[in-house]
């Protein structure tokens, strides 16, 4: 993507945010005459004023240049069109854009414009945000679902526990907001976990369960282990400490009987 896109996506998805050209700046700690120039396709920003763009704005830095994942913008569109009980031809129809384009879209053959993302929005009923936000609401939403469906609980039923409402959990798991951190608390605690879990990188989550045998992975689904692993959502830094420094101590003894 050549620089007179940078610059006209920037321009479009501050418009679409209500953003005036005046309170960006303000907000970048830049000059509005230097935006204005950004903007304008006259200056380049720096890597670092581009994710700050990218975050005041809720967009990713790679839609903003337009090296994007279209198969993750894909995987969004299909995964909102399903929870809403609505086919392809539904869609289609709703939004009024071909069929064969939002085949494209959900295959991750095309990415869409900002028109075509307007129109998906409001005929999902979700803000553009949710197709364009960078990839940590997602990763989370996946990782509570994940959690809750392992534990065999409904979207209402975990709502419930957590005293937030079961529209919030749904938004959450399809990465349409990223909650509070007291509904992130309280979702950690009730799914029995904890908040770093949920919002740690991927490639960390990744690097973590790679490490575990497949011995334990299968025992971890266990339900008397998992029973176990809720009652340690009660315990104090002290008391993980102990079995921290207990687990050190078994090691040690088992390889001294070795």
């Amino acid at each position: 993507m050549g620089p007179i896109q940078l610059g006209q996506r920037i321009r479009d998805f501050r418009k679409e945010r209500g953003i005036r050209l005046t309170d960006l700046a303000g907000r970048l700690d830049i000059s509005p005459s230097f935006l204005s120039a950004v903007e304008r396709n006259i200056r380049n920003p720096s890597v670092s004023m581009l994710k700050k763009i990218s975050e005041e704005l809720n967009i990713s830095v790679a839609y903003l240049v337009g090296d994007t994942d279209d198969a993750v913008t894909g995987e969004k569109l299909r995964l909102i069109r399903e929870s809403r009980g609505l086919s392809a031809e539904d869609l289609a129809e709703i939004s009024d854009l071909p069929m064969v384009t939002l085949r494209k879209f959900e295959n991750g053959e095309a990415a869409p414009g900002l028109d075509e993302l307007k129109k998906l929005s409001a005929a999902l009923n979700v803000t553009i945000g949710y197709f364009l936000a960078g990839e940590n609401a997602n990763q989370l939403g996946r990782r509570v679902h994940q959690l809750r469906t392992m534990q065999g609980l409904t979207a209402t039923a975990l709502a419930d526990r957590a005293g937030v409402t079961s529209g919030l959990v749904s938004q959450i798991e399809n990465g349409q907001t990223m909650p509070s951190l007291e509904t992130l608390e309280s979702l950690a605690r009730e799914l029995c976990t904890s908040v770093g879990y949920l919002l740690m990188e991927r490639q960390n989550v990744e690097d973590l369960v790679a490490g575990l045998s497949s011995d334990v992975l299968e025992t971890l689904g266990d339900p008397k282990v998992q029973s176990v692993l809720r009652a340690a959502r009660e315990f104090s830094d002290a008391d993980f400490r102990f079995i921290i420094s207990f687990i050190e101590l078994f090691k040690q003894n088992r390889l001294i009987q070795q």
